[in-house]
């Protein structure tokens, strides 16, 4: 009996359980934080809109790379772009980005003092 109950139990877990596609995608969007540049760029657009140039400059990487990474954050809604006259700044789409983004910090930083003293020098 007890064989059955725990079966009835699986098969509700399985059911209540996203689904494959559903966790693939997830998988998708979080694999775009695995990348320290496009971590940079996160991270320094949770604190101001910037554009490529500026970024290329802080990031000291070429504009086309940059850009390049844009396009990538930008195509999973994690950054947003308007233009401002003849410039283009690029923004974070949300603040469940930066959420995200702090969290992850927040979680490091509680084991790795050095990440802790950098958050802690930046404000962050």
């Amino acid at each position: 009996m007890e064989n059955l109950e725990n079966k009835n139990s699986l098969e509700q877990v399985k059911e209540e359980s996203l689904t494959s596609d559903s966790l693939k995608k997830l998988a998708s969007f979080y694999s775009l934080f695995a990348d320290p540049t496009r971590l940079t760029i996160i991270a320094l657009l949770c604190e101001r809109e910037l554009c490529v140039n500026d970024l290329a400059s802080v990031l000291d990487m070429s504009q086309s790379r940059v850009s390049h990474q844009l396009a990538i954050l930008r195509s999973q809604d994690i950054v947003k772009y308007y233009r401002k006259g003849k410039q283009v700044l690029y923004t974070i789409a949300d603040n469940h980005i930066k959420d995200l983004f702090r969290t992850g910090l927040e979680h490091i930083s509680e084991k790795d003092e050095e990440v802790y003293l950098d958050r802690k020098r930046r404000g962050i």
